[in-house]
């Protein structure tokens, strides 16, 4: 009786495993609030590139053929590793203003890649190789005029295809007034799946 019974638990128990499982396999992934950092892109002559994968900055010699490199920063201007600035797979889709949490899945198309735009500065115009879409991360506003984001959370498409989303969510330093250091907040999905989950 006593084995019969042992059977019989151990079947039970492989049951609610096995349909644990599936159903763990159907549920989406838990969000995450992934990482944060500064990145001083201060310079008005110098682009910073960013890696996804390194979490950090990294010197890149040849930025219109490396595929080191997810993102560059210049002050208010961002690009991808696409289009007219790089040969990567990179890209974006702004998502709106929703909660960063609140992404849990990239996007399977849509994503613009960069493009030469035209900008204003001092003594006439400039054409820069930007992502068009990152060109709303903020908006200026008072006088004198202060960069504000609109906090709207981005998809960002790496270099390699692989997906993070992404939250430009100051241009100041964290305790200074000093303009272009961007505070971002993000996290990358590095199996190349789209669901953006903490590891």
């Amino acid at each position: 009786m006593k084995k019969s019974f042992s059977i019989y638990l151990m079947v039970i128990s492989l049951f609610f495993l096995v349909v644990g499982c599936e159903k763990d396999k159907d549920e989406p992934p838990t969000p995450g609030i992934g990482k944060e950092l500064v990145i001083d892109a201060s310079s008005k002559t110098i682009w910073v590139y960013f890696s996804f994968s390194i979490g950090d900055t990294l010197t890149v010699n040849d930025p219109d053929n490396s595929l080191e490199w997810d993102l560059g920063l210049k002050r208010y201007r961002f690009k991808t590793n696409s289009g007219t600035s790089g040969s990567g797979q990179g890209g974006v889709v702004n998502m709106g203003k929703v909660d960063f949490n609140s992404v849990i899945e990239a996007p399977e198309s849509g994503y613009a890649v960069d493009d030469s735009v035209t900008f204003q500065v001092h003594g006439g115009e400039k054409k820069y190789s930007v992502n068009p879409v990152l060109l709303g991360w903020e908006t200026m506003e008072g006088m004198p005029p202060t960069f504000v984001p609109t906090d709207s959370i981005y998809v960002v498409k790496a270099a390699d295809g692989k997906y993070a989303k992404a939250w430009f969510k100051s241009y100041y330093h964290p305790t200074e007034s000093t303009s272009g250091y961007i505070t971002l907040q993000y996290l990358y999905q590095p199996d190349g799946s789209r669901y953006l989950k903490e590891e």
